[in-house]
């Protein structure tokens, strides 16, 4: 099941970017993002598969491997004129990296916030008590519950999803909690990946914020060092918490996204055209522009 373009039209590009949501959450997270994706032209897919979702009973790290590849691997199929890029946030961008670790010709590679290393200052210090709860048979039976501050820095925005999470249990940082099966296939689906980072070639760009409650900057370092992308672009975020695609700067995530996209890294006369056509720089591309005049 999928949230995906419908109506084509003449300005739509032939590029599918195929975005994975976090781990007990819904496409919620990344609906702005894909707005302003289509917003630019890009036919935009949000998948969001039963046992990995909220609200579906748990099933295995590798059965959610094989639906993100199948669904991926269709695509590209179905749209062999198609450039194909994937992404996703927190656990989706963990995904995202599962697919790109089993298939070739991807145009880009997009983590935000990925969480490769659950080691946050929010984490709870019982958090390496989960194997224990999973062998006592307690995995359907305990849930964690999501707690402030979301992966939320901003005020305002962390006092909405507090009502929408009081309100239908569902927000657009994630679902009101996790049974401890999710966290112990997370944990399998997040030690998989990292065995098998050395598959991926595919343009990567990583989006991270510095006080990412969830997951600290060791995952961008684990990452860089582990793949093979010759294109490798890091952004890093100083005011926000883990949820980039919502926090206070979200407008930048979406900006270096779609950079990213539509140029090469050192390609100076097409990122002057994204300034113009944008109006809008980032923090990051202010500091690169003036290291390279």
């Amino acid at each position: 099941m999928s949230n995906t373009d419908t109506n084509l039209n003449d300005t739509q590009k032939p590029h599918t970017v195929v975005l994975f949501h976090g781990l007990c959450s819904t496409p919620l997270e990344v609906t702005f993002l894909a707005a302003n994706l289509r917003k630019e032209g890009y036919v935009v897919e949000i998948p969001s598969f039963a046992g990995y979702a909220f609200g579906s009973d748990c099933t295995s790290a590798e059965d959610w491997e094989k639906l993100a590849i199948d669904y991926v691997t269709r695509i590209q199929e179905e749209k062999p004129d198609h450039k194909i890029s994937i992404g996703g946030v927190s656990m989706g961008a963990v995904l995202a990296m599962s697919v790109a670790e089993h298939l070739d010709h991807l145009h880009g590679l997009i983590l935000l916030s990925p969480t490769l290393i659950i080691d946050g200052w929010a984490v709870p210090w019982y958090r390496f008590l989960i194997p224990l709860g999973i062998a006592l048979g307690l995995g359907n039976k305990i849930k964690y519950p999501e707690q402030e501050p979301y992966g939320v820095k901003n005020p305002q925005i962390r006092a909405y999803i507090r009502r929408q999470l009081e309100k239908q249990q569902t927000s657009a940082a994630g679902g009101a909690s996790f049974t401890l099966n999710h966290l112990y296939q997370g944990d399998r689906l997040c030690k998989r990946v990292r065995n098998r980072l050395g598959q991926i070639t595919a343009s990567t760009l990583i989006v991270h914020a510095i006080d990412d409650e969830v997951a600290t900057t060791r995952n961008v370092d684990l990452i860089i060092e582990g793949i093979e992308s010759t294109n490798k672009r890091v952004i890093y975020l100083g005011n926000s918490y883990h949820m980039i695609t919502i926090d206070n700067e979200r407008e930048t995530v979406d900006f270096e996204i779609l950079s990213f996209l539509e140029t090469s890294m050192l390609d100076m006369n097409n990122i002057e055209h994204l300034i113009e056509k944008y109006g809008f720089v980032s923090p990051e591309l202010q500091r690169y522009l003036k290291n390279v005049d």
